[in-house]
């Protein structure tokens, strides 16, 4: 099944979206963005051939049956309903909103309508990522133990930049955190119910710098370190009492390793193209539409991750 794609904003991730769909004779149906120059000249590089100057306008074209919103986050819970409203499937961008109490509110919104929303969330949606949690639901790894996920960028200084400006809902949790802990939670048998959690706030107020213990009533526990202005590596350690693996640059992952305690020997696993990242998304999301079990998998997940960041939020 194809759908027709409309995009809302014209960014750095709404260009590699819009350049994913064309390159499998895919390409988007519309796109709409404030800025008119640079809308025109991304319907053109992308084969777009039809713009609106506002959202509104392009969420009441009838012919088009899914946005997808690329647009900062802090926007992402009005657009969301209202494209709800029109009766569009919705793919949003994470963090897909800036609260569980948002989410919550669109999901069931959504479910009353009978549409999905999913939020753009490379990892889980890469081929390796489910055979890595296939290999675990088989045991392979025993009992899982503690997962570690750390995840550290360097953004320029700038307290107005939309990372470190709270008007934009900046700070570390609601952009990289938010890979890293549906990653963590989506190799956890339960969602955590406890979540130990220290930040150091930017100037502005937002959380620059946090490490964070959750775990669940299975045992299972995991940190999560998160920084906006220290590289750590995007990489993720799974370990149980049978062995482990390792993720490294988890958000777009097509390669890990596994270590098996027994024999102390060591297993590559190759999957997937990190180049298509985004295509995965796409696939999974027009899948989910025609069966309403893989939405509901991905939405439970989604579910996880805002509880998670609830509780987390909450220790601050």
């Amino acid at each position: 099944m194809s759908l027709n794609w409309g995009i809302i904003g014209t960014g750095t991730i709404a260009n590699e979206m819009a350049a994913s769909l064309l390159a499998h004779q895919q390409p988007a149906m519309a796109v709409t963005a404030r800025d008119q120059a640079k809308l025109t000249a991304f319907a053109e590089q992308y084969q777009i051939p039809k713009t609106y100057e506002t959202v509104a306008d392009l969420l009441a074209d009838e012919t088009i049956d899914a946005v997808y919103i690329a647009t900062p986050h802090n926007t992402h819970f009005d657009f969301i309903k209202q494209a709800l409203a029109n009766h569009k499937h919705v793919l949003a961008e994470k963090a897909i909103t800036v609260s569980n109490e948002e989410y919550t509110i669109v999901r069931k919104l959504a479910q009353d309508a009978g549409l999905v929303l999913l939020e753009a969330m490379t990892p889980v949606h890469m081929p390796l990522f489910k055979r890595l949690r296939e290999l675990i639901n088989q045991g392979s790894l025993g009992q899982i133990k503690v997962i570690n996920t750390t995840f550290g960028s360097h953004k320029p200084y700038d307290p107005k930049n939309r990372f470190f400006n709270p008007d934009l809902a900046g700070g570390a949790l609601l952009d990289i955190g938010g890979y890293a802990t549906q990653a963590s939670v989506y190799f956890m048998n339960s969602t955590p119910s406890r979540a130990n959690s220290m930040m150091v706030p930017f100037e502005t107020g937002v959380d620059e710098q946090s490490v964070t213990i959750l775990a669940n009533d299975n045992h299972e526990m995991a940190t999560i370190t998160l920084s906006m202005q220290a590289k750590q590596p995007k990489a993720i350690t799974i370990s149980g009492t049978k062995g482990y693996l390792r993720i490294p640059d988890f958000p777009r992952a097509d390669a890990a390793i596994w270590y098996r305690t027994d024999t102390g020997e060591s297993e590559a696993i190759a999957l997937g193209n990190s180049a298509d990242a985004l295509w995965y998304e796409i696939s999974d999301f027009e899948q989910a539409v025609q069966d309403p079990k893989i939405a509901l998998e991905f939405t439970n997940l989604t579910g996880m991750q805002f509880e998670t960041l609830s509780k987390i939020q909450q220790e601050w």
